[in-house]
């Protein structure tokens, strides 16, 4: 099962923004849907880069740990936020200054010691999309009437800004914590604390990507040279 170590203890890597990405990933890697492959849960260590200005430092200090040289593969995964292509530049800048090989593109693995590929939120595919994690989040809600509540918030939301004059400049995250707090199984959790009780629909197509790219992990498909 995955869990939480600051100490190096697994071949494949995974690091990521922040503490909500973090409890995500280690609820997706550990959920029923990935037990057809208990490399997900058992070979695969996750770990918190912090914010995204850190990485590139983080990624130098994580090459000093006593057990890196063991370490296969590499994978980050951060929010595109509200520029796609300058949040892959930002992680192909930080692996180059850090000395690590640098994919040219998301959702690809790049040969190096170790291999390296990232991915990013909220499409976790080679299609790049402004959003956040938040956004991933809101697509894969587990209950069947979601999109029908969340249209009801916007409606609200809506309804604050043009009569009340209220402002949402993270309306992304506005949106998933009303539709928690209007759900009294969720009512004031965090992403992680929502996915462990059952929140997100780990089947859901939106994942697929992210379940393909984290299996190639194990057996990574390099491009050929021409």
């Amino acid at each position: 099962m995955a869990i939480e170590t600051k100490r190096i203890i697994k071949e494949h890597l995974i690091i990521c923004e922040g503490r909500d990405a973090f409890e995500f990933l280690i609820a997706f890697l550990n959920s029923p849907t990935l037990q057809y492959d208990k490399r997900f849960s058992n070979d695969i260590q996750v770990f918190d880069f912090g914010g995204n200005e850190q990485l590139e430092k983080y990624l130098t200090i994580l090459k000093l740990q006593e057990n890196f040289k063991n370490v296969k593969s590499l994978m980050i995964i951060r929010d595109a936020e509200r520029n796609a292509k300058l949040a892959e530049q930002q992680i192909q800048n930080a692996l180059r200054k850090a000395g690590y090989a640098a994919p040219i593109q998301t959702a690809h693995w790049q040969e190096g010691t170790p291999n390296t590929g990232y991915l990013l939120f909220p499409t976790c595919c080679e299609q790049l999309k402004d959003g956040t994690l938040e956004d991933l989040c809101l697509s894969i809600l587990n209950e069947e009437n979601s999109q029908v509540i969340l249209g009801e918030i916007d409606t609200f939301f809506n309804t604050l800004e043009n009569s009340h004059n209220r402002v949402f400049p993270h309306r992304f995250k506005s949106r998933l914590h009303t539709y928690f707090s209007v759900t009294d199984k969720f009512v004031s959790f965090k992403i992680g604390e929502a996915a462990k009780a059952g929140a997100f629909d780990w089947e859901h197509e939106q994942l697929g990507t992210l379940r393909q790219f984290i299996e190639g992990m194990f057996d990574i498909q390099l491009p050929k040279e021409d």
